[in-house]
């Protein structure tokens, strides 16, 4: 069993790869006792998420969920967890925006706690990373637990942030969107202030296809819109 703060042994040593990365957030769960510990990169973007990287201990099916149907860019959570310097908790969460709950109960099916805490880690050049603990437990008893690990886990979301700055970079360096061809002109078109209809005129083909290729364009770049896909493509260099 390890002691209370060997968590905290190796932070001077960056993480070699995903798979430590994860190894780490599993050891920390069980060494705090709580359900779920999660770690978000979004790089240096504070409206559109330009270098998303997220390692947690949540179910797998629940991971999948989640990226196909809300993504940060639809997660209220992160919005209103960067408004502060402070920690955000869930249940204020569910408070401020109704349409939260309804992320938290799909949660809930997956045996995700309704409670938890997310931290708000910015470093200016580096980007902004959000850190989330989740816990289960009754209503009543909630204050009392996140009182008492609050501390020592909000201490670890920034020892832990640290550590990351290798994989971060490494997945920045071979970071590749995979657009195709058409994909890259609609969106080059798009940036140039073109609609789908004068895109589709430039390139010969239906505006049904124009409308096709932007989708695709925007699933793959983890766009809400085509507007944020043409935002992303140009911060990561993919349009001239």
């Amino acid at each position: 069993m390890m002691s209370r703060f060997d968590i905290f042994s190796a932070s001077k040593q960056p993480f070699a790869d995903g798979r430590e990365t994860a190894d780490c957030l599993r050891a920390a769960r069980d060494q705090f006792g709580v359900m779920n510990l999660s770690y978000w990169f979004l790089g240096s973007s504070s409206d559109v998420p330009d270098r998303m990287s997220w390692f947690s201990t949540y179910d797998e099916g629940y991971v999948a969920v989640y990226l196909r149907d809300v993504t940060p860019l639809r997660d209220r959570a992160f919005q209103l967890c960067f408004r502060r310097l402070l920690p955000l908790d869930w249940a204020e969460l569910r408070k401020a925006d109704l349409s939260v709950e309804s992320i938290h109960l799909i949660a809930e099916r997956f045996g995700v706690g309704r409670h938890g805490v997310s931290i708000p880690i910015r470093e200016p050049g580096v980007g902004d990373a959000m850190f989330s603990v989740n816990f289960d437990c009754e209503d009543h008893h909630w204050n009392e637990l996140r009182s008492a690990l609050a501390n020592d886990v909000h201490l670890f979301a920034h020892y832990f942030h640290l550590r990351m700055k290798n994989v971060i970079a490494a997945q920045a360096a071979t970071a590749a969107f995979d657009l195709s061809p058409r994909e890259r002109e609609v969106l080059q078109w798009a940036a140039e202030g073109k609609t789908a209809w004068e895109t589709a005129q430039f390139l010969r083909v239906s505006e049904s296809a124009v409308n096709l290729y932007a989708s695709n364009a925007m699933t793959k770049l983890r766009a809400k819109t085509k507007t944020q896909a043409v935002a992303i493509a140009v911060r990561n260099g993919l349009l001239h």
